[in-house]
């Protein structure tokens, strides 16, 4: 596994995305949540193999719950962790600073630590609506030694934009993958890079979409916007020999300015398969080309919708 290293710290190009050891998540998982000793052999497998950083949040169930167990037992080094503060819209204004400081307390305490190495707003809104009294906390939890450094977790360039007039938010999470190539089209990966911004990427599989056959969909929306992009990304990965694991990473990993990859997994194996995944060559200038071309138009939203929709 390869590093990028950060204030001194080695972070895995790949981070373990936590979600699934906390409920029942993504659209091609079967297996619902994993049990706690499965979840804990998901955990010793990816840090055994080379994986040093690790992505939770507040509101991925218990995930930091398992996770602090988890911890609690391991005797190998810590791994880097982010975590997320939840979105704090329904607050009143004057209630912010205490909400943030409660939710990021309330980590460290489930996670059995005493600071994070980096702690994300989950909400951009959040920042858009109540930046004025959102950053000087941010700033203070920083100078408490809660966590060494602060991000957002973003959807849309105008939530980069914003965050971009922070000096504080030095690492963001953004959604990218080889359909959602938005950002890379409007230039906002290159502005993150010239400003020296942790970049940790997001839905690159997009919640398993990526594997599922087109044959088979029965969502109307799923057969009109998402089963053709597939067939094309299934063509492109035999072209290259690869699997469409090792396309759909390796044309994220290989973007100039991206630090590291959040991919989550739902067994041991699926942990193990990202991690040789992640080992792939690099794609042919021709398919690259050629992917930019194909997936340009790709109706993110209307997946999207398909994608949020609760799982039964």
């Amino acid at each position: 596994m390869d590093f990028v290293t950060v204030g001194g710290k080695n972070i895995s190009r790949m981070s373990l995305g936590t979600v699934q050891l906390g409920m029942n998540y993504g659209i091609n998982n079967t297996c619902g949540q994993p049990d706690e000793k499965k979840s804990f052999s998901m955990l010793s497998a990816a840090l055994d193999n080379g994986i040093s950083s690790i992505d939770t949040a507040r509101v991925y169930g218990n995930s930091e719950e398992v996770l602090g167990r988890f911890f609690s037992q391991y005797e190998g080094n810590l791994p880097y962790i982010t975590t997320k503060i939840p979105d704090v819209t329904a607050f009143e204004p004057v209630q912010i600073e205490r909400e943030i400081i409660r939710s990021a307390e309330t980590s460290l305490e489930k996670l059995g630590l005493k600071k994070v190495d980096n702690l994300m707003l989950h909400a951009a809104k959040n920042l858009i609506a109540y930046g004025d009294r959102i950053v000087p906390v941010m700033e203070s939890l920083v100078k408490r030694g809660l966590t060494d450094t602060v991000g957002v977790s973003v959807y849309t360039g105008e939530d980069i934009d914003n965050m971009l007039c922070y000096d504080v938010f030095t690492s963001i999470q953004v959604p990218m993958s080889i359909f959602d190539q938005r950002l890379i089209q409007k230039g906002y990966i290159s502005r993150l890079k010239e400003r020296g911004v942790t970049v940790f990427v997001r839905s690159v599989f997009m919640q398993g979409l990526f594997f599922m056959d087109p044959e088979r969909f029965t969502d109307r929306d799923l057969i009109d916007y998402a089963a053709g992009p597939i067939r094309k990304i299934r063509e492109y990965a035999e072209r290259e020999g690869m699997t469409v694991a090792e396309l759909a990473i390796a044309f994220i990993r290989d973007l100039d300015g991206v630090t590291s990859l959040v991919i989550g997994a739902d067994t041991e194996e699926q942990v193990r398969s990202d991690i040789r995944h992640f080992q792939s060559r690099r794609i042919s200038e021709k398919t690259l080309d050629d992917i930019r071309k194909t997936f340009e138009n790709v109706n993110i939203p209307k997946i999207m919708e398909v994608l949020s929709r609760p799982k039964n």
